[in-house]
């Protein structure tokens, strides 16, 4: 309708996916790239989630677009199905032929099984991709993992992609699909644009369009990609409405108050999800420093003291967590109890000395409660907790300053503990107990290696450095203000007198002093800000 209006030969802002105006941002291209590394393997399953609208079919048909001619694609658009309905829909799209009226669990996956093994055996590979997979029932999850037990030459001759929303996540969490969660070979989840990304993608589909003035001003872009929150398809949305509400007013260019109308009429109610959400975002703070709290009382009930130097046990209130960590345990010979180097701590259970443990218990430390079969990282997505791992001294440890799971090892066997606070003595925590050990035994058994948890105030994907603009620069300004104590507003550029202010910081803390916030920056910062936050010293 207002294509001639603003001279476009075409219209820009379309919900419906078109190829002509395909914009991979960078954390698209991520995406990309993890699909198509899971896609190397031999076999399993791929996942790709994301909220509603941030771009997940665009990266599928960009994947699709890339694979090779060898390769047979069934793409599921309908995941509503049953077993037998998934598997005929599968033989349709590969043009597998089987009895319709005799169709049948067995009949088909027999079917497929054949085709399957035969296509492979003739050099070619097959793909099975579901689109809106979080709307799989469990028992069609259940029979794509048996889709991937079929075997040729020991070699898997089928892939699954599973594109869905985040509800997928938590589906694949339950205990009835632990077999298919562990077969995932690649994982991605994809959030929304960055301001600057945001500003880019409108700039890219108005020139692919064939705009050759500016309809949109470099101001209202920031206004756009506050009401959108960056999602693609939102921001196509208030696009679309506000030029057509520029056309209705003869207007060349769109105005505030357009942007404002467009998002009105499109009903977004964002005033109030976002206030929604700051009030649910507070209760969660709120019942964090109240579990911070009750663990911090709860912890040091003393049960056991010993006249000797690091010979103190204590038990700590029992810990429920769940999550793994990129240091992987030692395979364990010996029984814990004979380990003689606890020989002065004689009361001390080592029987919970196990990696999963100690990640349990770390996480109770920062207040979370998660089950022991599932202790791994990815728990602490929900509530920002990422994990951070290395070989490092004890001085660097006490310089991050995180309680951390630490591997203990003798020449006898290994055993997993948090080292969760230094004072005069090292307290660690080995199940439900704390025993307190001095510098030189802990420097005897640590092997270095650590793993810690720490909050992550946004995606750390690329580290900030200076000329970036956005939301991130926003948060990294306003809280050195407040660790300097500067009272001046905050600003949204990384410019010279930002990059003064962290390199100060980063000299402050014994950090390398470039002036590129990265993980090793925000750690202590983030720190330093929240005195909720768990910490050794």
């Amino acid at each position: 309708m207002y294509q001639e209006f603003f001279s476009l030969k075409e219209q820009p802002f379309s919900i419906s996916p078109d190829p002509d105006f395909l914009f991979l941002s960078d954390r698209h291209k991520e995406a990309l790239a993890h699909l198509m590394y899971g896609l190397i393997g031999n076999g399993g399953f791929v996942l790709l989630t994301g909220e509603v609208g941030t771009g997940k079919t665009t990266v599928c048909r960009a994947l699709l677009k890339d694979i090779s001619d060898d390769t047979d694609i069934a793409y599921i658009l309908n995941p509503a199905q049953t077993e037998v309905e998934l598997l005929a829909t599968i033989c349709d799209q590969l043009k597998i032929d089987y009895d319709v009226d005799r169709a049948s669990l067995k009949t088909l996956f027999d079917a497929i099984s054949s085709w399957m093994i035969g296509n492979f055996e003739n050099g070619r590979n097959a793909i099975v991709l579901i689109d809106e997979a979080q709307h799989l029932s469990f028992a069609v999850l259940e029979q794509l993992r048996l889709l991937t037990n079929i075997e040729s030459n020991n070699k898997k001759p089928l892939q699954v992609i599973l594109i869905g929303q985040t509800e997928l996540q938590q589906k694949l969490k339950e205990n009835q699909l632990r077999q298919l969660a562990q077969r995932i070979t690649a994982r991605y989840h994809l959030l929304p644009l960055t301001l600057q990304e945001s500003e880019f993608y409108i700039q890219h589909r108005l020139n692919v369009a064939g705009a050759t003035t500016p309809i949109f001003e470099t101001k209202l872009l920031k206004r756009i990609f506050k009401y959108s929150r960056g999602v693609p398809r939102l921001i196509n949305l208030i696009c679309d409405r506000s030029m057509l509400c520029a056309y209705s007013q003869n207007s060349p260019k769109v105005t505030a108050k357009m942007i404002d109308l467009a998002v009105k009429e499109i009903d977004l109610s964002l005033n109030d999800k976002n206030e929604g959400r700051s009030f649910k975002q507070g209760w969660r703070i709120l019942l964090l420093v109240v579990l911070t709290a009750f663990t911090a009382i709860q912890a040091p009930k003393i049960f056991h003291n010993f006249n000797q130097p690091r010979e103190s046990i204590e038990t700590i209130s029992e810990f429920n967590l769940s999550h793994t960590v990129p240091l992987q345990p030692r395979s364990i010979s010996t029984s814990f109890n004979n380990l003689s180097w606890f020989d002065n701590y004689p009361e001390l259970d080592l029987s919970n000395g196990e990696f999963s443990n100690a990640l349990k218990t770390l996480y109770a430390v920062w207040g979370y409660e998660v089950s022991l079969d599932n202790a791994s990282c990815a728990e602490g997505d929900t509530a920002s907790l990422q994990c951070y791992s290395e070989n490092t001294s004890l001085q660097k440890l006490e310089q991050l300053n995180y309680p951390a799971v630490i591997e203990l090892v003798s020449d006898e066997d290994s055993v997993y503990a948090v080292l969760y606070k230094v004072n005069k003595e090292y307290e660690l925590l080995i199940g439900t107990q704390k025993i307190e050990v001095d510098r030189s035994w802990l420097t005897e058994y640590w092997t270095g290696e650590l793993t810690l948890l720490w909050q992550v105030p946004f995606d750390i994907t690329k580290p900030l450095k200076f000329g970036e603009k956005g939301d991130r620069v926003l948060w990294l300004s306003k809280q050195l203000n407040r660790v300097y104590g500067v009272s001046e507003n905050p600003k949204s550029r990384f410019d010279w007198k930002l990059k003064n202010t962290v390199i100060e910081f980063q000299n402050n803390n014994n950090l390398v002093a470039d002036g590129i916030v990265g993980r090793q920056t925000l750690m202590p910062l983030v720190q330093q800000l929240d005195t909720t936050i768990p910490s050794l010293l």
